[in-house]
């Protein structure tokens, strides 16, 4: 948990340095029940390794979540930094941000918001758990919608912790500086 804390607590310092309409809740305290659900799920499949495999999260296991999911892998390429390769895309993500399948997200985000989005996936890695995510959608210019994430990592076939499943609920009825503020408040975080 240590762990979480540390990351979770240094993404949100970079949020509020770089002005990025996100916030990382160590907490887990979900508002959504089904992401609460993919929660336990995770756990429930996490074993002795702490970190479930890749393909114990399987289709049929996330069957009720698979328009809400996105998989990314991270691929370390000789000279390069990281980079993440979004291995699946549910039809839900897809709808906002647009059928990112088989591409590199370096190549599919704009350059703008691409330094939040690998901070959030970095986070997830460091993590080693479950992290919750809250943000504005600022990729596509929807930034009437905002976003409750689940994000977790998982072991790729080769054992290496290179992976992170993510979960969204994405809604228009509250403004982003609202549920900041409060989230702000919960966290003990600083306006």
């Amino acid at each position: 948990m240590d762990l979480a804390r540390g990351a979770a607590a240094a993404f949100n310092l970079e949020a509020q340095r770089n002005g990025w309409n996100s916030l990382c809740d160590v907490t887990l305290s979900f508002v959504q029940p089904d992401l609460a659900r993919l929660r336990e799920i995770w756990d429930s499949e996490a074993g002795e390794a702490g970190v479930p495999a890749r393909k114990a999260m399987s289709p049929r296991l996330l069957k009720s979540f698979l328009r809400d999911v996105a998989l990314y892998e991270r691929v370390d390429v000789a000279g390069e930094k990281r980079r993440y390769r979004v291995r699946l895309m549910g039809t839900a993500f897809a709808q906002i941000l647009g059928d990112l399948t088989g591409q590199f997200v370096d190549e599919a985000v704009p350059e703008e918001v691409l330094a939040l989005w690998h901070a959030s996936l970095d986070t997830t890695l460091a993590a080693r758990a479950p992290l919750r995510f809250l943000g504005r959608e600022d990729t596509n210019s929807m930034t009437f919608l905002t976003g409750e994430f689940f994000s977790a990592p998982l072991l790729a076939d080769d054992g290496e912790m290179s992976m992170v499943l993510g979960a969204a609920r994405y809604s228009g009825k509250r403004p982003w500086e609202d549920i900041a503020a409060e989230a702000r408040r919960q966290l003990g975080l600083q306006p």
